[in-house]
C-alpha cells in the first residue's frame, strides 16, 4: 500500500488548475512534500511546483500548454512528466475534479502527508496505518478507521507517546499527575485516625495558625535589622530539637515532646557564638549571666543539664558564610543522608559573592536584579522542600515602606514581593508602634497580659483560615522563650482561638534519592 492517495491527488491537482488562486486561501497550506513520496510520485510533485510557480508570476488562469512550455525549460522534470503522460493526466483531473470535494480531497492529501512526515522521522505508523496489509478485509477495515481520524487525532497520538516516554525519562521530580480520586478514602482515613498536624511549634497559638511544622512547608519571616531574626529562629530550632527543657514557672525541667532532626544553617554568625544562645533557651539562664560567666550555682547546674539534652540531641549547626545555591543543597542533602535531618532553618536569605558568581554563570551574561536572584534562590528552596520532604523556615529583610504601614504583608519584603510567592506562610516581624499598643490597650488591660515587643503580621498561610490577621508575642530577648499572647485581626479586633498541644510519637525516615 502506498503513503500516498492518488485519488485526493487528482482532485486537488484538477482543481488547482482551474482555480490556482486556492493557493492563497488561508484554510489550505500545501508544500511539495505534500505530494511527495517514493517512485511516481516525484510526477505529482512536479506538477504541483508547476502549478504553484505560474500563479506566483502573477497567471491566475492556467491551461496545459502553459504547464508544457514551464516545464520544458527543465529537462529532467520535463522527461518525468512526459514519460508519466503529464498533459493527458491534467485534461482528466480538470475534466473529473469538483470543487464540492475538495476539502474531503485537502484533508486526506494532508493525512497522508503527516504520515509520511512522521514515519520519515522514525515513527512507527502501523498503528494508523499499516503500508503491509494485503489482504483485502483487513485493508479495508483499516481504512474505514483512518478515514474516521482528523489531524488533530493524529497529532495527539505521536503526542501522547511522547509525553509517556519523557515522563520515563525527565528529571523533572516536581510534576505529579493523579485523578481527583485517588486514594481519597485512605486520605479521610489517615486524618481520623490522626489530624493532620505537623510537629509542635515553639507556640501553641501557632500550631493551631499553620498546623504545626509541617514537613513539605517552607516558612518566610522578614522583618528589619536588629529585630533579631537570627536568634529568634535559633530559638525555634532549639525548641524542635531537645526533648526536655526548664520551665521558669515550675522552676524544674519539663519533658518538651520528642527531640527532632534540626539542622541550622548560619550564615553571618559561628556555629560556637550561637551555643549561648542556645544553652539560654533551654536552661533559661539569661545569656548575659552565661557570657559574663555570672552565673551561680543553681544556673550552673541547669547550664549542665542543658549540655546533656544537647548531647543527646540531632541538633547540627552549619555555618557558610559564602554560599551559592547549589552549596546550599548539597550540605542540606548531606544533613538527610547523615542525620536523617527533617527540619532546617536557613538563618538569612540574601546575596553572597559565590551566589552572584553561579547566577553569572548560568545565566549566560545576562544581568539579573537582586530581586530576580532571591527569587531564584527562594526557588530554590521550595524545590528542596517538595524533593527531599522536609520543613524549611527561612527570613529576608523588609524594605523601608514597613515604617509607613499599619498591616505589613509581602509589598514590604525587600527586592520583590515575588520573594513570598514560593512560600507556604509568610510573617513579617515587627516592634509594634505607638498606635499598635494604644489600638490593644483595652485587650492588654482585659486580660492582663505583659505590652508585647514583638508582632507577626501574618500575610500567608496555606494550612489554615487564619491570614490576614496579627499574632502578638513577648520574646525575652536574654533567653529566646517566647510567650504567645493573643491574635487579631488587622484592625485589631480581637480574635478568638483555640491553643493546639501536638504531642509526636519517635519516628525513624530513610531517604532514598
Amino acid at each position: 500500500m502506498s503513503l500516498i492517495d492518488k485519488r485526493s491527488v487528482f482532485q486537488i491537482l484538477g482543481n488547482l488548475m482551474k482555480k490556482p488562486s486556492l493557493l492563497d486561501e488561508e484554510k489550505y497550506k500545501f508544500t511539495t512534500e505534500d505530494f511527495h513520496s517514493d517512485g511516481e510520485s516525484s510526477f505529482y510533485t512536479i506538477i504541483y511546483a508547476a502549478i504553484n510557480n505560474l500563479y506566483k508570476q502573477g497567471i491566475e488562469e492556467l491551461d496545459l500548454m502553459m504547464i508544457d512550455s514551464f516545464l520544458s525549460s527543465y529537462d529532467v522534470q520535463y522527461k518525468i512528466f512526459n514519460d508519466n503522460d503529464g498533459l493527458e493526466y491534467l485534461q482528466n483531473a480538470i475534466d473529473q475534479s469538483h470543487f464540492r470535494n475538495f476539502d474531503y480531497s485537502y484533508n486526506r492529501l494532508k493525512k497522508f502527508s503527516l504520515l509520511r512526515m512522521y514515519k520519515n522521522n522514525g515513527f512507527d505508523i502501523s498503528e494508523l496505518y499499516d503500508e503491509n496489509i494485503i489482504v483485502p478485509r483487513e485493508s479495508e477495515k483499516m481504512m474505514a478507521e483512518f478515514d474516521e481520524l482528523t489531524i488533530d487525532k493524529m497529532i495527539e497520538h505521536y503526542d501522547k507517546k511522547l509525553v509517556e516516554i519523557a515522563n520515563q525519562f525527565s528529571s523533572n521530580q516536581e510534576t505529579k499527575t493523579i485523578h481527583a480520586s485517588d486514594k481519597a478514602k485512605e486520605l479521610l482515613a489517615k486524618f481520623k485516625k490522626a489530624p493532620d498536624y505537623g510537629i509542635s511549634m515553639i507556640g501553641k497559638i501557632q500550631n493551631t495558625i499553620f498546623r504545626g511544622a509541617k514537613l513539605k512547608s517552607l516558612g518566610l519571616r522578614s522583618a528589619p535589622s536588629n529585630l533579631g531574626k537570627t536568634r529568634i529562629a535559633l530559638g525555634e530550632a532549639t525548641d524542635m530539637a531537645i526533648d526536655e527543657i526548664y520551665d521558669l514557672k515550675k522552676e524544674e525541667w519539663v519533658s518538651n515532646n520528642n527531640g527532632e532532626n534540626v539542622l541550622f544553617i548560619s550564615t553571618e554568625i559561628e556555629g560556637d557564638a550561637l551555643q549561648s544562645t542556645i544553652l539560654a533557651y533551654i536552661s533559661g539562664v539569661p545569656e548575659k549571666k552565661i557570657k559574663d560567666g555570672a552565673t551561680n550555682e543553681d544556673e550552673d547546674e541547669r547550664l549542665a543539664k542543658a549540655i546533656e539534652i544537647l548531647e543527646r540531641s540531632n541538633y547540627w549547626i552549619e555555618y557558610i558564610p559564602d554560599f551559592d545555591t547549589q552549596l546550599i543543597e548539597n550540605k542540606i542533602k548531606q544533613h538527610i543522608i547523615e542525620n536523617q535531618a527533617q527540619y532546617i532553618y536557613f538563618d538569612y536569605l540574601h546575596i553572597s559573592m559565590s551566589i552572584l558568581e553561579e547566577i553569572a554563570n548560568s545565566s549566560k551574561g545576562m544581568k539579573l536584579r537582586e530581586d530576580m536572584v532571591l527569587f531564584m534562590f527562594m526557588n530554590r528552596l521550595d524545590q528542596m522542600r517538595k524533593r527531599y520532604n522536609v520543613y524549611i523556615q527561612t527570613a529576608t529583610q523588609v524594605n523601608g515602606d514597613w515604617k509607613h504601614t499599619e498591616n505589613a504583608d509581602s509589598t514590604v519584603l525587600r527586592g520583590s514581593k515575588a520573594i513570598a510567592d514560593k512560600a507556604t506562610k509568610g510573617i513579617i516581624a515587627l516592634t509594634p508602634t505607638a498606635k499598635d499598643l494604644e489600638s490593644i490597650e483595652p485587650i492588654l488591660r482585659n486580660g492582663f497580659y505583659p505590652e508585647p515587643n514583638v508582632v507577626y503580621h501574618i500575610y500567608k498561610n496555606r494550612e489554615t483560615e487564619y491570614k490576614d490577621c496579627k499574632l502578638w508575642l513577648y520574646i525575652d530577648y536574654d533567653t529566646m522563650r517566647q510567650q504567645e499572647l493573643f491574635l487579631t485581626k488587622n484592625n485589631y479586633e480581637l480574635i478568638n482561638i483555640e491553643p493546639t498541644e501536638i504531642k509526636t510519637e519517635p519516628k525513624q525516615t530513610k531517604y532514598s534519592f
